[in-house]
Parts: structure tokens; C-alpha cells; sequence
């Protein structure tokens, strides 16, 4: 029931992996890491854990996608107006709203990653 927020090169986020030239904008790209057990409704997805990196109190969206193939499942983000309300559901592939069981994550997905790129409003 945890999911690690990480950088692009799997250790800590860090100002590398954090884009604020845009006008309004600053986006983030890395990578998460599941572990323990899933949650029916999904896991949750912590941003306050990075906030200092983004120096902001909105993510806007998130893009995410497995990088490895044939774990069988894929990550549905969840947005939230909180930094620390977003979800992260685990779905069956070829299915509709068919979540991951409530149990442990599967060797599959904890050994996987998920690549995100996340987009927060600039504190002007």
C-alpha cells in the first residue's frame, strides 16, 4: 500500500527531474514504485512527499504507463484537488474497471516500473 515517488533514474526525485521553464508550469517526470498491498480504489499517490521539489499545492495531471510488458495490468491515475488525494488504480489488461485484487502486489508489478509525468501549476 505504498508507492514510491522517484526520479527519471530511479533514485530520490531531484531538480533534475523538474522542468519550471514553462510560464505557468512545472513539470515532473520520474518513476513509481509499488510495494506492500493494493487497495480496492486504489492506491494512494502522495505528492506532498516531492512538494518541495515542485514548489507548488496543485498537480494538474498525470500521465502514467508501465514500462515493462506482460505484467498484465496497467496504472490508472486518479486526479485530486490535495496533493496527497490521488489514487493510482491497478487494472486487469483487456478489461473494463476490473481492479487488482485487495492482496500484495505481485513480484510482476513491484519489480516493474511506471514512468510518470506529472504536471503542476507554478506558484507565481
Amino acid at each position: 500500500m505504498a508507492i514510491q515517488i522517484l526520479g527519471t533514474d530511479g533514485n530520490p526525485l531531484s531538480s533534475k527531474d523538474v522542468d519550471g521553464s514553462a510560464a505557468n508550469f512545472v513539470y515532473v517526470t520520474g518513476q513509481l514504485k509499488f510495494s506492500g498491498n493494493y487497495v480496492t480504489g486504489g492506491d494512494t499517490l502522495d505528492w506532498t512527499t516531492v512538494a518541495d521539489k515542485t514548489s507548488s499545492s496543485q498537480c494538474l495531471n498525470c500521465f502514467l504507463d508501465w514500462q515493462g510488458i506482460g505484467n498484465n495490468y496497467y496504472p490508472i491515475g486518479q486526479a485530486s484537488m490535495a496533493l496527497n488525494g490521488w489514487k493510482v488504480k491497478v487494472q486487469a489488461v483487456g478489461t473494463y474497471n476490473t481492479e487488482h485484487a485487495a492482496s500484495a502486489y505481485e513480484a510482476a508489478i513491484t519489480g516493474d516500473v511506471v514512468s510518470f509525468t506529472a504536471c503542476f501549476r507554478k506558484m507565481l
